[in-house]
């Protein structure tokens, strides 16, 4: 990815940034599926904060070719950085730019003060948000106060319908809360996936993230034992891809269950080596008890993997219908973990109808939904908003 020096110049095209802490595959698939939706209409300015942090270590390798790019920090870890030096960055690097989409959190007071800052000079702040009510107990003060602070920002661009609901409790009007937030490239997803045959009987059950509590892995691995135990010697294998702080005792746990001879640790991959994993999958395992969305399902959807997924899953609102493309289950229960892989490895025929409907729900998987939302912000006479009625219809409609 080629940054360039950048600055915005009186009388040219209007400018849309796009900020993230720092770029992640999926984020510049949404950048240049914008820059290429307003292209002669607008200029798209990826930045990045910083190039790296502490949670997630993305290595963006893309080719691009639509979009502008800015790295404010490079060489540097996002939380090394100053709350007033980044917000000094910010407000000098996106001052001429007539719209900053900001996809760093709210609770950041840098990107609080830089939204009331742009409200008083007449220039735009966009939420871009995947957190929902019920990722963790909410305090009804703490949430007032919060719905305070995002005066600033004029507009949304959410993930979903549980994620849209939550800014309309925090005071969005529901008309400037625009859906598309969590998609990635489907095409870059097939490119980079092998296309070998692999047959029925060796796909195993996968998990792809990091190895940490919220993502419910003794609960996975107890439904696991479960779905085995039934199965007996037809029991698939499952696959767990990733690494983090409890891999040494997920490791334990499969022993002590029994287990560790049908589960294989395959340690933290690239974008690439997740979709050739998924490629080779009966299904995505993703039971978190709290996950915003759960971008690996956008993953599973574009290669015509089915999921797995607790309810807690923000994709699943729009990308799985249980017992149609996938299964919803409960997180804290094994057992239904265990009565959905059962269900998944029936048969050869009933995989191949979870697959294809899994495939069906590429449209709304695929950034050029986040480009619809832009389109309709910079350009909404224009904008499709056919398309976004679509969007919010087809999530509600499983």
């Amino acid at each position: 990815m080629e940054e360039v020096e950048f600055e915005v110049v009186a009388g040219t095209l209007p400018t849309v940034a796009i900020l993230f802490t720092h770029f992640a595959p999926y984020h510049i698939d949404r950048i240049e599926a914008a820059a290429a939706r307003l292209k002669g209409r607008a200029r798209v300015l990826g930045v990045e904060c910083a190039s790296g942090e502490d949670t997630y270590s993305w290595e963006p390798k893309r080719e691009t070719c639509e979009a502008d790019y800015l790295s404010l920090f490079p060489g540097r870890k996002y939380e090394d950085i100053g709350r007033l030096e980044r917000l000094t960055a910010y407000a000098e690097k996106l001052r001429h730019c007539e719209w900053v989409l900001s996809g760093i959190p709210w609770s950041d007071v840098d990107i609080v003060a830089l939204s009331w800052r742009r409200r008083t000079k007449g220039r735009k702040m966009v939420a871009m948000s995947c957190s929902k009510f019920d990722d963790k107990p909410r305090n009804l003060v703490r949430e007032q106060v919060k719905s305070k602070l995002l005066q600033g920002y004029s507009s949304a661009i959410v993930a979903g319908p549980r994620q849209r609901d939550y800014l309309m409790f925090l005071g969005f009007d529901e008309a400037d809360i625009l859906p598309g937030y969590n998609t990635l490239s489907v095409e870059r997803i097939r490119q980079q996936a092998p296309f070998e045959p692999v047959a029925w009987a060796d796909r195993p059950f996968t998990y792809v993230g990091r190895l940490v509590g919220k993502k419910n892995l003794p609960t996975l691995l107890e439904g696991y034992r479960r779905y085995a135990a039934a199965a007996g010697k037809g029991a698939r294998r499952l696959l767990l891809v990733g690494d983090g702080p409890l891999r040494g005792e997920l490791e334990t746990l499969a022993e002590t269950l029994g287990i560790a001879n049908c589960v294989t640790f395959a340690g933290a991959t690239d974008s690439a080596g997740v979709s050739a994993h998924l490629s080779r999958a009966l299904a995505l395992c993703l039971v978190s008890t709290e996950e915003q969305w759960g971008n690996v399902v956008n993953e599973a959807v574009a290669l015509g993997i089915p999921s797995i997924t607790s309810a807690n899953v923000g994709a699943r609102d729009a990308l799985v219908r249980s017992g149609v493309s996938g299964h919803v289950v409960e997180p804290a229960s094994p057992e239904s973990i265990a009565r959905a892989m059962a269900a998944t490895a029936s048969s050869e025929a009933n995989w191949v109808e979870l697959s294809r409907a899994a495939s069906e729900h590429t449209w709304l998987a695929d950034a050029a939904r986040f480009a619809d939302a832009v389109e309709m912000l910079v350009d909404p006479e224009n904008g499709p908003a056919a398309d976004i009625e679509r969007f919010w219809q087809e999530c509600e409609g499983g």
